[in-house]
């Protein structure tokens, strides 16, 4: 049996979270398996799949087959380069990025709208703070 299935005990499981997938796995492992496919994304910026792959403690081909299922099912952002055997993950922007891009873009609405209106001032004012 699994390391998870020993780890966890046999007799702890429910009788469908013993029951094996098409992919060799149970239901329990491939939950366990996506969740830390969804860690490593969010620490990896790039990360060749065989050390996915030792990370995960799965066949490369594997790993490569699930991290494309997720990549296809939208659960994680990320493209595979089969020719290196690398994966990518896309880094989302943190809140707090969004937040900061929105306020800056307000700034310099009201900077344009200035400049149309009061050329003068803002030219004026602008090279005051050294812009």
């Amino acid at each position: 049996s699994s390391g998870i299935n020993a780890e966890y005990g046999e007799t702890e499981l429910e009788e469908h979270q013993q029951e094996i997938l098409a992919n060799g796995m149970t239901i329990l492992e491939a939950a366990v398996m996506e969740h830390n496919l969804l860690a490593i994304s969010h620490i990896y910026k790039s990360i060749k799949i065989d050390n996915l792959a030792q990370l995960l403690r799965v066949p490369a081909l594997q790993a490569e087959t699930v991290v494309g299922k997720m990549i296809a099912e939208q659960r994680i952002s990320g493209s595979i380069d089969q020719i290196d055997q690398i994966v990518r993950f896309d880094i989302k922007a943190q809140p707090w990025d969004e937040h900061i891009n929105v306020v800056c873009n307000k700034v310099n609405y009201v900077i344009d709208l200035l400049n149309q209106f009061e050329p003068d001032f803002t030219k004026e004012r602008l090279q005051h703070y050294g812009c």
